[in-house]
């Protein structure tokens, strides 16, 4: 990957020798036991470990002297400043975010290559001041204010992501050796008498994803990242919502994807106190409202979060969500208006409705906030609904479902039922900043 530090050389130990120009290593008999085979490995790293064994180099269990070797993985603040994609002198949110995220690499950039712990510690800070930029991304990018290095900064901190997800896999497996992929792998062949080549690195990235998969759910990394879970969803944020609403949903239609998309959209939306949830059903099938995120306390941010989902979005597979309207450049992102609360007979006090009889337990509504087409409004248990045909009588107890019923909303004034096979039954004209996505 661009921008990733090859591993720091070793130090303290004899200069080049003069005919052979080969760094003189320590030396070990062939029949070094496998633990000292496994930490040479861990210490040296994969590749430095092969290319020595094709040259039938020998090495030893014993180092001649401790070396601290510094934490891989990740690119540099030399990286960015190279890059020319330095921080700037004038203050402003996104500069200063810049400017934190290149003092984080500096912290992680002095760790210890096997403090496990620090690196882990200091990736999570990382992501968030990373969270925090992209915020401010998406904010100067809807007001139209982008500086001229800003895209390049933006596939700058999506490589340094991929690269945490990464580091986060090598991690692991040091922390277990003994259930590592490439440590078993190489061990065995070792003891075989084997000279095996080292992983390139594409090879190394394939493998770390497998591990990722295979080490972490996303069921794991919601809980751990603060969710709660509710039913087959897991939802980060509290407070109270409004009775109607826009909401906005992302479909995802590759189930390898959903860990990815979570730790990609997670850190972002939390930085902007966005309620959201995440439905983590286990399946392989596509899952049409797989991100729910709720309404922001102010209507005009939802510019800000659809554009910055869409960034956060561009390389995943999404699919379009039943009953929504596809919004933003990208159509990636899906909305809808409509119920969030049950209409309830006391939030209709002022309205103009009044009883119109009863039929058992039901009472019929009518008036001029009733608009319906037609379909007759009820009340049953303190709650509105209309039934879905033109009848006189309403649904039994026992078949108030989605088949029969369409949920009440009051808008504006209006009473009207909310068709969940629309996309804007009360006709709302979308937020401020947001358009609706047509399909070429």
């Amino acid at each position: 990957m661009t921008g990733m530090r090859s591993q720091a050389p070793m130090r303290g130990v004899q200069k080049k020798d003069s005919e052979s120009g080969e760094r003189a290593v320590p030396k070990v008999e062939r029949s070094a036991t496998t633990s000292h085979w496994m930490q040479l490995q861990r210490t040296l790293g994969n590749r430095r470990v092969g290319e020595l064994l094709q040259r039938d180099m020998q090495l030893s269990a014993a180092p001649t002297e401790n070396v601290v070797q510094r934490a891989p993985g990740l690119p540099t603040k030399q990286d960015l400043d190279s890059d020319g994609l330095t921080a700037g002198t004038k203050f402003g949110f996104g500069k200063t975010s810049w400017g934190n995220l290149g003092d984080a690499l500096v912290v992680y950039e002095k760790l210890g290559n096997t403090d496990y712990a620090a690196q882990k510690e200091q990736l999570k800070k990382i992501e968030l001041i990373i969270g925090d930029w992209r915020a401010s991304y998406s904010l100067r990018e809807s007001n139209k204010k982008l500086k001229k290095k800003d895209p390049a900064k933006l596939l700058k901190v999506n490589e340094i992501l991929e690269s945490i997800e990464q580091r986060r896999a090598v991690i692991q497996e040091a922390e277990a050796p003994s259930d590592g992929r490439d440590g078993r792998r190489r061990a065995e062949a070792f003891s075989k008498r084997e000279v095996m080549a080292p992983l390139t690195r594409q090879q190394e990235i394939v493998e770390e994803k497998k591990e990722i998969k295979a080490s972490e759910t996303m069921d794991d990394y919601l809980e751990k990242s603060g969710y709660e879970q509710d039913r087959n969803y897991m939802s980060w944020g509290n407070g109270t919502i409004a009775h109607v609403s826009w909401k906005a949903h992302v479909g995802s239609g590759d189930a390898s994807q959903r860990l990815a998309i979570a730790q990609m959209v997670s850190p972002l939306l939390k930085s902007w106190k966005a309620y959201h949830k995440f439905d983590i059903t286990q399946t392989s099938k596509p899952i049409d409202k797989f991100l729910t995120v709720y309404p922001p306390k102010d209507e005009e941010e939802w510019e800000i979060i659809v554009n910055m989902l869409e960034s956060a979005l561009g390389g995943f597979a999404t699919v379009d969500v039943t009953g929504d309207m596809p919004v933003g450049e990208t159509g990636k992102v899906n909305m809808r208006h409509g119920q969030n609360t049950p209409l309830t007979s006391s939030m209709t006090e002022g309205i103009d409705v009044i009883p119109d009889g009863k039929v058992g337990e039901f009472t019929k509504l009518v008036g001029p906030a009733v608009q319906s087409g037609g379909l007759p409004l009820w009340e049953f248990g303190g709650k509105l609904f209309f039934s879905k045909v033109e009848t006189m009588e309403p649904p039994s107890r026992d078949k108030l479902n989605p088949n029969t019923i369409y949920m009440a909303i009051l808008v504006d004034g209006r009473i009207v039922p909310d068709k969940r096979e629309e996309p804007n039954p009360a006709n709302v004209p979308l937020p401020k900043g947001v358009k609706k996505f047509e399909r070429q």
